[in-house]
This record gives C-alpha cells, structure tokens and sequence, in this order.
C-alpha cells in the first residue's frame, strides 16, 4: 500500500464509492444549512466551487438545483464519474485540491465539506490562502475540520487505508484568521448529531463547522 496521503485517501474513496453514496445520502449533517450561507450571500446564478463533492450529492446537486454555476473537484476518479451522473451541468475537475489553480476573484462562494483534514496540516494553511485568493470580495467560504491535534491519523474506512491531519479547534480558527479570512460563524458538533451507530465511522467524531467571509477591503 501506498505511503503517500494523497493515493490513500484517493485509493480509498475509489474503493468505498458506492457505500459513500448510500451514507452521504443518508447521515445527518449541517453541511446543506452550511450551504445555504453561501448562497444567501451569494448574487444570482453564483459561481460556486466546491472542493471534495464526492458523487455529486447532496452538494452539488443542490447548488445546481439553486441555479449555481458549479465547478466541483474530488480526488477520487470513481466519485467523480458517480458526481457526472448527477450533475451533469457541472464542470468537474479530478485530481488534489491542493495542486489546482484559478484565477483570482473567481468565485462567488466555495465550499469544501469532509476534505480539508485529508491534506497533511501543513498544507492547510496554503489550501485557505489560495481559497481566499478564489473568492471574491465578501464572498463566503464554509467547510469543516477535525477537532484533534494529530500530524498523522493512519486508520481504516470499511476496510480500506485511510489519512486525517488535524490541529486543534483555536489552532484551525487562527489559520483563517492568519490567512485574512473574517469568521462569521463557527460550532463544534458531534457527527450525526450524537445519534450515529457504533459502526459508522463518524461515531463520536466531533468537526469544526466554519463560516468565514473574505471581506471587501481585502485585496489579494
């Protein structure tokens, strides 16, 4: 097996695919009221980035169904091809979030959901710098992150390798706040509000959920 995070993590969501579908659809999770901040903030027919949308759904989809104009990326390849089936209007760009380029001021929001904490953490505060460079001026970004200070987390999703990286809930807010960004909102919430099944592999887990606005004085 691959030591390198980046083909673990796409290793093993290419394997998982269709289990990831069932659960995507099926867990609870704030990620759609997350959402609806980027939109409500958002001008008409937005362009919106979603990074991680996994099969499609429920984001993308419904940032379509919201008349977005949706660019969307995943590592995995078997993600994007589900996320192409039911997204068809979306531009989909495959390969690690890290390594993409925009121009600047692109985006009218961008979200990215169950991805950040994939990326060894010393990555991330250059992940949220060229986020904040998409975004334009008083556009928002929503995400969530892992709430432990771990370097490296190796463990197992249905059987299949898998990597996190984490700092703890002040260390990820100041990485926004180091990076420009302004937080508008944030909350730490245990997965499925607390009622998941021991088999999950969300049980007990706790994320950061963030809101955060690049604010119109800024340049970049």
């Amino acid at each position: 097996m691959s030591d390198d995070p980046k083909q673990i993590v796409e290793q093993a969501y290419d394997h998982v695919a269709d289990w990831y579908l069932q659960w995507v659809q099926e867990q609870r999770s704030p990620r759609e009221r997350y959402t609806n901040k980027v939109l409500e903030n958002a001008p008409p027919h937005p362009h919106i980035l979603e990074l991680g949308c996994g099969p499609g759904v429920p984001i993308a989809r419904m940032l379509l169904d919201r008349g977005a104009q949706v660019i969307a990326n995943d590592i995995s390849t078997k993600q994007l091809e589900m996320a192409k089936v039911r997204c068809p209007q979306a531009t989909l760009v495959p390969g690690d979030m890290a390594a993409l380029s925009f121009e600047p001021e692109s985006f009218d929001g961008i979200i990215s959901f169950y991805t950040v904490f994939h990326l060894p953490r010393a990555e991330q505060t250059g992940m949220l710098s060229k986020i904040y460079s998409w975004l334009k001026p008083g556009g928002i970004f929503v995400c969530n992150l892992a709430t432990i200070d771990e370097e490296e987390i190796h463990g197992e999703m249905l059987g299949h390798g898998m990597f996190w990286s984490s700092y703890d809930t002040e260390h990820n807010k100041a990485m926004f706040t180091e990076v420009g960004f302004e937080l508008i909102d944030t909350e730490v919430l245990e997965a499925g509000d607390g009622q998941l099944d021991e088999s999950d592999p969300d049980y007990g887990v706790k994320f950061l959920w963030l809101a955060a606005k690049k604010g119109l004085s800024k340049t970049t």
